[in-house]
């Protein structure tokens, strides 16, 4: 097969698949694949997104597949484009996010001769794709197979997939990058698992009536109604980390790692992956029994404390009696510490607390929030209250490294309402390139809102912030930029603004967007911050 019989053949079976989306990245290696692709979205059968950065794509292509649920690809030239993909994909793997990376690479022939642009990029991502494959030398049939089963896997155990594609000379020939529309294969469906009974998981002594819920990162409409249930049958309490989006049900606690401490839950349910805030995993250690739902796409990696009695694959039914004093002495402490949080609040300088609790009261139940990982996630978690709009984030690996694009892409994904990402400054800077979109690209109606505060400000309530290494903490770990956040963000078609006090910040909220819109909250000091954190620990100690 020549070069554009093999881009074709690999942008069909994409199709095929189910791909409504890829992000392809300029480059010469490439060129079949990008010629197939412009001829598929003139047909209308895919949506092109074109970038110059590849990390920043492939976080492009990880968020359209988050906020969709459906897999989205994206293309590289050879080389070192292939290896800035890696980042995405450990994000992908570790959230179970079906990623397609389609690397195009150099003929086997010219590896280790130091041919331009040249590495060995077979099994490049090692065990971090669901699984690879070298599509050189195959005919037509069997490098459609092949690109069909290694897309079957990736939505079948979601998480990313590898497809290398050598590429000879000629790499383009007139007309001969049309495509064939092949009509898309059955979706596999993902069995349910039965839900087991209570009764069959604790200890036949064990207190069930003290019980907990933890719902960590997990994306499924099901359990949630299942764990509503359980939490009403039973009278427990839920603590809900923000892409959990439990947090509006009526157990939950607004304000729960805050008040967790003053509690002993004897049985502890969690849902996905939890561990956000350190009381929970304290919990876990202190409770008589951990039940750890695996939630799809079932990687499970549920058990952070190593505390689990047994994991299963449905939240437990409902069974035993139910002691209402239980729940109603949570609903008292979290009361106090709501009241305690809103004096604290109210008479807080702009800090990240502050802005985190005015972006979660924006965004409405049509809306879409991101939230970047660090400081940001946790001032949430904490301080925000019930969240209206549905939550994403990069909880895999909790990287910073490509929040940007990401919640770009979940943003054009998302159908409805509009989106926000609530990120740090340094979150920001990192991933600045997945601003540039060209002119002839869609943009999403999207409002970023960076917390600046110069620097990296979790690590100040961390043990490194502690006065014995204050000689080095600025340097290694605070880390400030210096830099004018609105115009160092500025991008073409991207509306920058500063907010610097709350009253800024609400009326920037308020003002309509339908475009992409960053309002950096130009906040206290990091120091201001600490304090202002400290404050209100100790207002709900």
């Amino acid at each position: 097969m020549d070069s554009p019989a093999i881009a074709r053949a690999v942008v069909e079976e994409l199709l095929a698949a189910g791909v409504a989306d890829v992000v392809e990245c300029p480059g010469s290696r490439s060129a079949p694949l990008a010629l197939s692709l412009a001829d598929a979205e003139r047909r209308g059968l895919v949506r092109l997104h074109v970038r110059i950065d590849e990390r920043s794509a492939a976080y492009l292509a990880l968020g359209i597949a988050r906020g969709s649920g459906r897999p989205a690809a994206v293309v590289t030239t050879s080389g070192t484009a292939a290896v800035n993909l890696h980042p995405a994909i450990v994000e992908a793997a570790y959230s179970g996010v079906p990623l397609i990376a389609v690397t195009a690479d150099r003929p086997s022939s010219v590896r280790g001769s130091g041919a331009n642009q040249t590495i060995d990029q077979r099994e490049l991502f090692g065990s971090d794709v669901v699984t690879w494959a070298d599509l050189e030398g195959m005919s037509d049939s069997v490098l459609r197979a092949t690109v069909a089963s290694a897309l079957d896997l990736a939505t079948a155990q979601p998480g990313p997939v590898h497809l290398n594609v050598p590429l000879a000379e000629p790499l383009v020939l007139a007309d001969a990058h049309a495509i064939a529309p092949v009509p898309q294969s059955p979706r596999r469906r993902r069995d349910a698992g039965e839900r087991p009974s209570l009764a069959a998981l604790v200890p036949s002594d064990a207190d069930v009536t003290r019980g907990l819920i933890i719902a960590g990162d997990f994306d499924d409409e099901d359990l949630r109604a299942d764990a509503a249930d359980l939490a009403a049958r039973m009278g427990w309490p839920i603590i809900s980390e923000p892409s959990g989006n439990l947090s509006a049900l009526p157990q939950s606690q607004r304000h729960g790692p805050l008040i967790l401490p003053g509690f002993a839950p004897q049985v502890i349910v969690t849902i996905g992956r939890v561990g956000l805030n350190r009381p929970e995993i304290a919990a876990l250690r202190a409770a008589r029994t951990h039940i750890a739902v695996d939630v799809p796409p079932r990687l499970g990696r549920v058990d952070p404390a190593r505390t689990a009695s047994v994991i299963v694959d449905a939240v437990p039914a409902a069974a035993g009696h139910r002691d209402e004093a239980w729940l109603a002495q949570w609903r008292a402490a979290d009361d106090a510490a709501a009241g305690a949080i809103d004096d604290v609040l109210a008479q807080s300088p702009l800090t990240g607390p502050v802005v985190a609790r005015l972006v979660a009261q924006q965004a409405s139940d049509d809306d879409l929030l991101v939230i970047g990982a660090s400081w940001p996630v946790r001032h949430v978690s904490l301080y925000a209250g019930p969240l209206r709009a549905r939550c994403i984030g990069n909880r895999g690996t909790s990287g910073i490294d490509g929040v940007i694009s990401t919640a770009w892409g979940a943003a054009l994904a998302h159908g409805r309402g509009a989106t926000y990402a609530l990120v740090g400054d340094l979150t920001a800077i990192y991933d600045r390139n997945g601003l540039l979109a060209a002119p002839t690209e869609r943009l999403p109606r999207l409002t970023y809102v960076v917390i600046d505060n110069d620097g990296g400000g979790i690590f100040s309530m961390l043990e490194q912030g502690a006065p014995e290494f204050a000689t080095d903490f600025e340097r290694v770990f605070g880390t400030p930029h210096g830099a004018d956040l609105a115009e160092l963000l500025a991008a073409p078609r991207v509306r920058v603004q500063a907010a610097d006090s709350v009253d800024s910040l609400r009326r920037a909220l308020d003002e309509p967007s339908d475009g992409v819109c960053i309002i950096v909250a130009r906040c206290a000091s990091r120091a201001d911050e600490a304090a202002a954190v400290g404050a209100l620990r100790a207002a709900t100690a």
